[in-house]
């Protein structure tokens, strides 16, 4: 039944490892990561944003072979850097590209080999066989044809649900977005070169303006989007949760309540799990941990004229995302 890989034990490797050894421990069959076994066990048992896990984890080294034990599961722990060179187990049938490297398509599907048949990336990918925001588009997913599968970004899961509820009430005609977005390892603790002069500041100092990757997923995944849909991330110095800045101009007039009746009611019924409601004066610490793709602070919601609207979502970009990755996962492993 083993028949999951994950390659990478970042951010989202590690929340996804924590998530399949409490829940599937039967569909985990191999891990791969090029850090020693003590500190992966370390990683995984503790997070600064995360706090410690709620499943027993060690780890032991038989005859030179690394194991993960998660709570009564035993899983092997490989150390290659090339895809190719991972010895996943002969049963493997998926494996979760989690590593941040291999996001291009030619790259992800080094993986396939033996009878490995598809590959997810955590990660935006530029040509994947599908870029997929489930509640989006997750229906396309065709087994058969879409063999390297991007699960998009954070910000992506996030907006998405925004785009669609404010489309099917009102229309949109045009809109764009910023995302307040947390440091990531992508960004330098102090300054240092990076491609992204910006990037190469230090994270903790200073907002830093910058590009975001959602722009690209969600073009992928909602093809319907107006042409000109774009924006920018803001970088700010905290370690947990974003917030979604979405304006848009709408083809029915519209007011404050009637934007929030549309929101709640998704919420309430056919988003249900995916987009829900903030609480009155919350702030980003509060949605630390929420699973949903998209918490609405209706409380921010604005009508700036009567077909020119502005709405906030918050998001756990890590807890969220890796909610929705395993959910992909898990329905992929069923069908391959």
């Amino acid at each position: 039944m083993r028949r999951l890989a994950l390659n990478g034990l970042g951010r989202i490797g590690r929340l996804a490892v924590r998530h399949f050894g409490a829940t599937r421990p039967e569909l985990l069959g191999a891990v791969n990561d090029p850090a020693p076994l003590d500190q992966v066990v370390q990683l995984l048992r503790i997070d600064s944003v995360h706090g410690p896990s709620g499943l027993a984890i060690d780890g032991c080294t038989e005859q030179g072979q690394d194991f993960l034990l998660l709570g009564e599961c035993r899983v092997p722990l490989f150390h290659a850097r090339d895809p190719e060179l991972i010895p996943f187990p002969a049963e493997t049938r998926l494996v979760v590209e989690a590593s941040g490297r291999f996001t291009r398509r030619a790259d992800a599907a080094r993986h396939l080999k033996g009878g490995i048949s598809h590959v997810v990336i955590s990660a935006p990918s530029p040509d994947a066989d599908l870029t997929v925001i489930a509640p989006v588009n997750g229906a396309e997913l065709d087994p058969a044809r879409h063999r390297v599968i991007s699960n998009a970004s954070c910000t992506a899961h996030a907006t998405a649900p925004m785009l669609r509820i404010l489309d099917e009430a009102f229309g949109i005609e045009h809109a764009g977005m910023s995302t307040v977005h947390v440091v990531t390892n992508d960004q330098r603790l102090l300054d240092l070169p990076h491609k992204d002069r910006r990037r190469g500041r230090a994270a903790f100092q200073s907002i830093i303006p910058t590009t975001s990757s959602a722009f690209g997923a969600l073009h992928r995944a909602m093809p319907g989007l107006p042409t000109g849909f774009d924006g920018v991330a803001l970088r700010v110095p905290t370690l947990s949760v974003n917030l979604v800045d979405l304006v848009a101009t709408v083809r029915r007039d519209v007011d404050v309540p009637r934007l929030r009746a549309a929101f709640a009611a998704a919420a309430a019924g056919p988003w249900r799990g995916i987009v829900a409601l903030a609480g009155p004066h919350t702030v980003s610490g509060d949605i630390t941990g929420r699973p949903e793709s998209v918490v609405m602070d209706l409380d921010l919601t604005m009508a700036l004229g009567t077909r020119f609207v502005k709405v906030f979502g918050w998001h756990d970009n890590e807890t969220a995302y890796a909610a929705r990755l395993c959910e992909l996962v898990e329905n992929l492993a069923g069908r391959i």
